[in-house]
């Protein structure tokens, strides 16, 4: 009877004792995972590279820290673009529920390390010029907009032949030929109220055009091919008309 009590005991003792270790080191794990989650952003290279030469011996010229200021504020524009495009997404998945709390909490803890980042930016703009710092955003958004226009014109070779790659893919999955699925693909692009650019005229039509006499129409008799009298002509009609003295003279005759 003691035999047969003392079995299912220990078994139930190890299995309570089993789910509590487990139970621990669960929640322990899930601490460690809310204290310490993966930032954001990745490291910030210009803002060590500004602190380097700050401190550096023996000191580098101011030129040189201005410029590291300046490139450690476009990172920051950068950043701040990334952190308003990802906080619009992040708010409509949060609210239908496919984004957890610890995401949420990653990108609140970002938007408050990016708030004291440009702070401590603005300070040290206005260590080396007094009012520096309300505009070294402004200039670093400039340049960040030419860093990223320079990027595209630089990358349209590259989007251009993935572009053609996926067309002659698309083309070979439907057993189509290649230049018909390009043209198919502007055909797509084209917007329904577009014009077809007009084609200009060749060089050998533009030159007969040129050498071409123009062709003048006047309804003048020069022109029409009327013939105009001559005047001998008019002067013997003149001549062989009565006078009216000739014709008085006849009458009274009569």
């Amino acid at each position: 009877m003691a035999t047969s009590l003392a079995v299912p005991i220990a078994y139930i003792t190890v299995l309570v004792t089993s789910l509590a270790i487990f139970s621990r080191i669960y929640r322990r794990r899930r601490a460690a995972e809310k204290t310490s989650f993966e930032p954001w952003f990745p490291a910030h290279p210009a803002r060590d590279i500004y602190i380097t030469l700050l401190g550096a011996e023996p000191p580098v010229p101011e030129s040189m820290l201005k410029s590291a200021l300046l490139v450690r504020a476009t990172a920051d524009v950068k950043r701040i673009w990334r952190i308003k495009e990802d906080k619009q997404t992040l708010q409509g998945l949060h609210q239908r529920g496919l984004v957890g709390d610890d995401t949420m909490a990653r990108f609140a803890a970002a938007e408050k390390e990016l708030e004291a980042e440009i702070v401590d930016v603005v300070s040290e703009a206005n260590t080396f010029r007094n009012g520096w710092g309300t505009m070294i955003f402004a200039t670093a958004s400039e340049m960040a907009h030419a860093e990223r226009t320079r990027d595209t014109v630089i990358n349209i070779g590259k989007v251009k032949a993935l572009e053609e790659k996926r067309l002659s893919l698309r083309a070979k999955l439907l057993g189509l030929p290649v230049v018909q699925a390009q043209l198919a693909a502007n055909a797509q692009q084209r917007s329904p109220g577009s014009v077809s650019p007009v084609r200009s005229p060749s060089p050998a039509t533009a030159a007969n055009v040129a050498t071409t006499p123009p062709v003048v129409e006047s309804s003048s008799p020069i022109h029409s091919g009327a013939s105009t009298p001559s005047k001998s002509a008019t002067t013997t009609h003149a001549t062989n008309t009565p006078s009216k003295k000739a014709l008085k003279a006849a009458g009274k005759k009569k």
